[in-house]
C-alpha cells in the first residue's frame, strides 16, 4: 500500500486543479460549457506570455471570452463573460479576490490539508503599476500543468511556440523545465523527419497522395516554409547564445546549463536536416507536377479479382499449387520493394537461403543473421566501384550511368553482381545531397552517406567533398544503358558548384 501511495499528494493537487476549473460559476446555458471556455482561455493567455505578448490584462480576457464563445457557436451575455473571467482568476466572491481552496490527502501525515492554488497571478515584469497600467496576468505553475499535461495538448503549439516556451525558461534559469521542453522539441522534430521520408515514400509510389494528404498545409508557399524556418533557427540561436552567460549563473546550475545547451544543439541539427527533408519533398512535388503529371491520373485497368483470378485461375486452374505463393505474395507480403520489382527480394532470399543450406546446422542463430548480412551487401566491392567515381568528383567530373558499357568487363561484372550499385544510383538519382562532416542519426540511414563515411575512412583524400552537393540531370541526348538485365534512363550524376 506504501508503494501505492507514495506522491499520492502531488497527484491530487493536479488532479484538484482540473477539477475545480469552470466549476462553481452560474452563467446559464453556458454552464455545462464553462471548463471548455475557461481551457480555450488558458491556452489562449498562454501563447501570448510565451510569445512575450503583453495583451493579457482582466479586459484583454473578457475580449478573448468573448471570441471563444462567437467561435463556439454559443451566446452569452457580457455578464455572464466577466463572471467566466473572474472564475478563472479569483475562488467564489471576486471581490474577496481568494485563491481556489480544497481539501487533499497528504499520505505522510494521513490528514487532510487545505490545498491552495490559482490558475492566473500578477506578471509583475509587464504590468508597470508604478505608471499606472493595469495588471497583466500570466500562468501559474499549476495551469501550465494543465496544459501540458499530456503529450498529445502539445501539437496545439506551433513548433515555434514550443521554442519560445524554452527560452523563456532558460532566461529565467529553470533549466530542468527547458531541459524537459527541448526533450519534446527533440521528439517532435523526429516525429517530423519520419513523417516527411514516409511522406517521400508514399509520393513515389502514389503520386496522387499529392493532393489528398490531409496532413500537409498547401496553402503556405515554398518561400513562407522558409521563412518560417530561418524563424525557428534563429530561435535556436537565442537559445545558444545564452551559453556565453554561463558563467553569471551559479555554480550548482552550470552542469545542468551545460546539459541544457548540448541538447539545444542536438535539437538544432536535427531542426536543420528537417528543413532540408521538407524543402526537398516541396521540390519534389514541383519534379512531378512538371515532368510527371499524367501520374495524377493514369490508374491500372487490371483487375487482380476479374482479370487474373476469375478469368484465369479460377476458370483454368493452376498446374501445381506450389504457384500459388509466387501469384499472391507480392499482393499480401508485408515488405513490399520500394523502387525495384518485389521478385528481387525474393531471389535474393532464396539465394541466402540455399548458400546456407549446407552450414545451417554449424551456424548459431546471430551467426546466421550477421552472415546474411554480410552476402546481402558486400561493402568491399561497393566501395571499389565507386571509388573511381567519387575521384572523378574530386577533379569536378561528374558521372553517366551510360559509361557503363564502355568500362573494361571487370569493372561491368562488380557493378552488376551487386545490386545495391544501382539502388544507391538511383538514391543519387532521385535526390540531391550534400555531405557532411558528421552524420545525424538520420543521415545513417541514408546510404550514400554511409558510402560516402567509409570512402573518407578508407582514404582521407575524399574528405575534399564535405560541402559539396550531388545532383543529377537526363542527358536527354544519349541512349539509356541497356546492359544484360540492367534498363536505366541516361542520368548523370556530378557536383553542384
Amino acid at each position: 500500500m506504501d508503494l501505492v501511495q507514495n506522491g499520492i499528494k502531488d497527484r491530487l493537487k493536479k488532479i484538484n486543479a482540473i477539477r475545480l476549473m469552470g466549476t462553481g460559476i452560474d452563467i446559464g446555458d453556458l454552464t455545462s460549457y464553462a471548463h471548455e471556455i475557461v481551457l480555450y482561455l488558458l491556452l489562449s493567455i498562454f501563447r501570448r506570455e510565451i510569445t512575450e505578448n503583453t495583451n493579457r490584462t482582466r479586459s484583454d480576457m473578457l475580449y478573448m471570452v468573448s471570441d471563444i464563445i462567437r467561435d463556439m457557436n454559443l451566446d452569452s451575455t457580457n455578464k455572464n463573460i466577466e463572471r467566466l473571467v473572474d472564475g478563472l482568476l479569483w475562488y467564489k466572491d471576486p471581490d474577496r479576490q481568494e485563491p481556489f481552496s480544497c481539501p487533499i490527502y497528504n499520505e505522510e501525515t494521513r490528514q487532510h490539508e487545505v490545498y491552495k492554488f490559482r490558475y492566473l497571478k500578477e506578471d509583475r515584469e509587464n504590468s508597470h503599476w508604478e505608471q499606472g497600467g493595469s495588471t497583466v496576468y500570466m500562468l501559474t505553475e499549476e495551469a501550465q500543468e494543465i496544459i501540458f499535461i499530456t503529450r498529445e495538448m502539445l501539437e496545439e503549439f506551433g513548433f515555434d511556440v514550443e521554442q519560445f516556451y524554452t527560452l523563456q525558461l532558460i532566461k529565467s534559469g529553470n533549466f530542468n523545465k527547458a531541459l524537459n521542453s527541448i526533450s519534446n522539441l527533440i521528439a517532435r522534430v523526429k516525429t517530423l523527419i519520419r513523417r516527411e521520408r514516409d511522406y517521400r515514400q508514399d509520393m513515389i509510389r502514389s503520386p496522387q497522395i499529392i493532393f489528398f494528404d490531409i496532413k500537409r498545409d498547401r496553402r503556405k508557399s515554398e518561400q513562407e516554409i522558409k521563412n518560417q524556418f530561418d524563424d525557428e533557427k534563429k530561435n535556436f540561436e537565442d537559445m545558444l547564445a545564452w551559453k556565453n552567460r554561463l558563467e553569471s549563473f551559479p555554480k550548482d546550475k552550470r552542469n545542468e546549463a551545460e546539459k541544457l545547451f548540448r541538447e539545444v544543439e542536438k535539437a538544432r541539427v536535427l531542426h536543420n536536416q528537417l528543413a532540408k527533408i521538407v524543402i526537398d519533398n516541396i521540390a519534389y512535388e514541383v519534379r512531378i507536377r512538371v515532368n510527371y503529371p499524367e501520374s495524377f491520373w493514369v490508374t491500372s485497368r487490371v483487375s487482380f479479382k476479374k482479370d487474373i483470378w476469375q478469368n484465369i485461375v479460377a476458370k483454368n486452374g493452376l498446374p501445381t499449387f506450389d504457384l500459388i505463393e509466387a501469384l499472391v505474395a507480392p499482393i499480401l507480403s508485408p515488405k513490399i520493394e520500394f523502387i525495384y520489382p518485389l521478385d528481387w527480394a525474393w531471389e535474393e532470399q532464396i539465394g541466402i537461403k540455399d548458400n546456407e543450406s549446407e552450414e545451417i546446422d554449424e551456424i548459431s542463430v546471430d551467426e546466421d543473421e550477421e552472415y546474411q548480412d554480410k552476402k546481402v551487401v558486400n561493402w568491399e566491392l561497393i566501395l571499389q566501384v565507386w571509388q573511381p567515381i567519387f575521384d572523378d568528383f574530386i577533379e569536378g567530373k561528374g558521372f553517366c550511368i551510360t559509361e557503363l558499357k564502355d568500362k573494361d568487363v571487370l569493372y561491368k561484372e562488380a557493378w552488376l553482381s551487386e545490386r545495391k550499385n544501382v539502388e544507391i544510383f538511383m538514391m543519387f538519382v532521385i535526390t540531391s545531397i550534400t555531405f557532411t562532416e558528421k552524420s545525424t542519426e538520420f543521415e545513417k540511414m541514408d546510404e550514400r552517406m554511409i558510402l560516402f563515411n567509409k570512402l573518407c575512412r578508407k582514404n582521407e583524400k575524399y574528405k575534399k567533398l564535405i560541402g559539396k552537393t550531388i545532383v543529377s540531370r537526363l542527358e536527354e541526348e544519349q541512349a539509356p544503358l541497356c546492359l544484360e538485365n540492367l534498363f536505366i534512363s541516361p542520368y548523370k550524376i556530378f557536383i553542384n558548384n
